[in-house]
């Protein structure tokens, strides 16, 4: 499996949706012992592939919900890379299977909880209704490769690879940034106007980073302060006249 076929099944955690044709009823997950479960609203798109998300906690261990999707994959005749072409972009256990038929492939992520419960976070990715992506909507560090981009309700996100130090890749975004008319309000936040962009610049190993760029916009500047803050007490006229 490509190294950008991984980021876009991951992003966002990233992920993976439908069923075989070949099935005479629709793929549907099968997580064993289920204590809760919260269905992300709305589709996203990971590198202009829709995507669907569904997080569910289960009382079950990793290992036994582990072979049990396995199983169901198996069962539904999807295809499962072997183990050299897999990429393990989390050190939590996870997989991806495809349906080669619909073009639609299914990624389960693992995580161990410390109160014995097992949190399963489940994507449905439609490779087949995938879009050309548009231009990065903000500067990329020189040399940045594997870039990929979503968006979802509104917020844009960009992430991508570097070939550099961590305060490289931020004096880069300074500079850029403050070029663009951009202010710094905290450490990795930049305003313009009714726009926040956070930078997130994380080592993957030495002289290799993964950045994160998030787009939304700032709810708090486009709302009336009196909104933004809430009612506020009434004084009266000697309590005015006391500073």
């Amino acid at each position: 499996m490509s190294v950008r076929l991984g980021l876009v099944l991951l992003a966002v955690l990233w992920g993976a949706g439908a069923a075989s044709a070949q099935q005479p009823v629709p793929f549907t997950w099968d997580v064993p012992r289920v204590l809760e479960s919260v269905e992300m609203p709305g589709v996203m798109r990971a590198d202009g592939i829709p995507v669907k998300l569904r997080s569910v906690k289960s009382a079950e261990k990793p290992q036994v919900i582990l072979q049990q999707l396995v199983d169901r994959f198996e069962a539904a005749g999807f295809y499962i890379p072997p183990d050299h072409h897999r990429t393990q972009w989390l050190s939590a256990p996870q997989l991806t299977a495809l349906d080669t038929n619909r073009l639609i492939s299914y990624t389960f992520v693992l995580q161990a909880n410390p109160d014995g419960t097992t949190t399963v976070t489940l994507g449905e990715a439609n490779l087949g209704m995938a879009r050309r992506e548009k231009a990065a909507f903000a500067p990329v560090f020189p040399g940045g490769k594997d870039m990929m981009q979503s968006e979802m309700e509104g917020a844009r996100t960009m992430t991508y690879l570097a070939e550099a130090e961590p305060e490289k890749v931020q004096g880069f975004y300074g500079e850029q940034l403050r070029g663009a008319g951009f202010s710094e309000t905290s450490a990795g936040t930049w305003r313009r106007n009714g726009e926040e962009l956070r930078v997130s610049v994380r080592p993957v190993k030495p002289g290799r980073v993964a950045v994160i760029v998030l787009l939304r916009t700032a709810v708090e500047r486009v709302m009336e302060e009196d909104v933004r803050e809430g009612p506020q007490p009434v004084r009266s006229r000697a309590q005015a006249g006391k500073r």
